[in-house]
């Protein structure tokens, strides 16, 4: 008998141990776009790629300028030559030229081959972020005295090289460490298949 729940004890311990397949939202929108070099950018062109993707504007004071740095520090975690493509959607197009968004990247330090900041119509940025990848964006009336603001949503979006949607993570210390962690099975999954 002891023998018997020894077995049992070993098998529920290599359970417990194995991680929980990461889940499925569908997926990735298809969308063109320009990067901040004023080149196109297609859902298409990015298979084959694990996709980390944020939503930022050049105008916001406080979150996005944060959402940046641990973009940048989960890049750093990774492999120089790891199949990654950072991409940070401006969630006010109409004001983010590819020209302030190259110019956010270096102020922010986010200058790297592999992290591209994407604008374009309206109409185009909203249906991929609300519609597509399931983000708040919502341009605030304008007010007196009060810079310009978009609600959107600080949520990091991970998406696997066949283009299909693996998670959503909080930006917050423990939404970094299961991003970072996904990310990691994404890439191990990749060099298996």
């Amino acid at each position: 008998m002891s023998s018997r729940l020894a077995l049992l004890g070993l098998a529920l311990s290599v359970a417990c141990t194995q991680a929980e397949p990461l889940p499925r939202f569908g997926a990735l929108p298809d969308f063109t776009l320009q990067n901040q070099h004023a080149q196109t950018v297609s859902a298409r062109a990015l298979r084959g790629r694990v996709l980390v993707i944020d939503f930022i504007f050049t105008r916001c004071p406080d979150v996005c300028p944060l959402l940046t740095e641990q973009l940048s520090a989960l890049r750093k975690q990774l492999p120089e030559q790891a199949p990654i493509q950072l991409l940070s959607f401006s969630v006010d197009p109409e004001h983010d030229t590819p020209a302030r968004l190259e110019q956010f990247a270096a102020l922010h330090g986010a200058v790297r081959a592999d992290w591209w900041f994407l604008t374009g119509p309206l109409d185009e940025v909203k249906r991929v972020v609300v519609h597509g990848l399931k983000q708040a964006m919502e341009a605030q009336p304008a007010a007196a005295g009060r810079p310009a603001n978009v609600l959107h949503g600080t949520h990091f979006v991970l998406v696997d090289p066949a283009g299909e949607i693996r998670g959503f993570y909080r930006s917050d210390q423990d939404g970094g460490r299961a991003l970072s962690s996904a990310v990691s099975t994404l890439l191990r999954e990749g060099k298996t298949s």
